[in-house]
């Protein structure tokens, strides 16, 4: 890294962090991915996963992954638990910019 810009490396340095962070609310890992970052949750499954799609419920403001026609999260298979819709199809662009700011980049 350049020494010629350190405000912005200590900015990206303290929002490494502060992602980090919110990893270590809990010390029960199914909390911490069921109770703020299940989204990033959904992200690991889907990078594990390719052929899967990043799902969402309104309602209880969760993300899921779908893999082969099933819903999973951090609990398990919960397809009998939400009512989802695919994120890229979330077309409440108000509700969507307040789910990016609130829940993924935080």
């Amino acid at each position: 890294m350049q020494e010629s810009h350190p405000k912005e490396l200590r900015t990206m340095v303290s929002t490494i962090e502060h992602f980090l962070a919110r990893f270590h609310l809990a010390d029960d890992v199914d909390t911490v991915f069921t109770n703020g970052c299940c989204y990033w949750f959904a992200v690991i499954l889907h990078c594990r996963f390719p052929d899967s799609t990043l799902m969402y419920d309104q309602v209880e403001n969760h993300f899921v992954t779908q893999i082969q026609g099933r819903l999973y999260d951090i609990t398990g298979d919960v397809t009998e638990k939400y009512q989802v819709k695919p994120w890229d199809a979330l077309d409440d662009e108000l509700l969507k910019k307040r789910i990016v700011r609130d829940c993924i980049l935080f």
